[in-house]
């Protein structure tokens, strides 16, 4: 908050040394509201040197063209008291071990569209980690309804299934997690995408989060 009271926009440091790419990314982030670049680098070792010059952005947003296990020890060791959140398009995704050692983390996939990844930036720098795994079959993903409704209803077992889902965890290991059939949880993933009104697994994720569905301690806030 500044002193009047209003809530100031989430500072974002962004680690990219494609123009292309960056211009992008920056086209996205300098229209949104509540965001604000505070600082441009092109490689971990500059990320680590502003940071440790004193800048204190609220996350680190960067692509699958620098290794992530690089970019965020580099951001920690140069500030070592900063509570590390960053957001990552491409690749594989931040590693599990890794991500723990954060404060909250975003892996997005190249296909994530621009307002979900405005949605990712806002949620990873207000304290949600969001995970795009990869799903565990190759099937098609459901398109977008042209109405979302907000009177869908989720059955227990769906609101389990998008708790797991909303932190990462692939079908196999939501399986194994709930005691379910690999076949069984795809059906509650298939259902929670149609009632959502979500294309994927991340938007499903976003869209939890972003409406309150998911409350910020990561429990869910119904249950049918």
């Amino acid at each position: 908050m500044d002193e009047t009271g209003n809530r100031l926009p989430a500072g974002i440091l962004l680690l990219d040394n494609h123009w292309i790419t960056k211009s992008a990314l920056r086209n996205a982030l300098v229209a949104a509201d509540g965001l604000k670049i505070v600082g441009e680098v092109a490689d971990p070792d500059e990320a680590a040197a502003v940071l440790a010059a004193g800048l204190a952005p609220d996350i680190v947003v960067f692509t699958e063209a620098n290794d992530p296990t690089i970019v965020l020890n580099r951001v920690a060791e140069g500030a070592p008291a900063w509570p590390v959140r960053a957001v990552m398009i491409g690749g594989n995704g931040i590693p599990a071990a890794l991500a723990l050692r954060c404060a909250s983390v975003g892996s997005l996939p190249w296909t994530t569209s621009e307002q979900e990844f405005v949605s990712a930036v806002r949620l990873v720098a207000a304290g949600h980690s969001i995970s795009s795994r990869p799903r565990d079959d190759d099937g098609p993903q459901v398109g977008r309804p042209e109405v979302v409704h907000n009177g869908f209803a989720l059955t227990t077992r769906e609101c389990d299934v998008l708790l797991l889902l909303a932190k990462g965890y692939t079908n196999a290991e939501i399986s194994a997690g709930l005691g379910l059939g690999e076949s069984t949880v795809k059906s509650h993933v298939q259902n929670l995408l149609n009632k959502l009104g979500a294309r994927n697994r991340v938007s499903a994720a976003i869209y939890a989060y972003e409406t309150g569905l998911m409350r910020p301690d990561g429990g869910v806030r119904f249950s049918a």
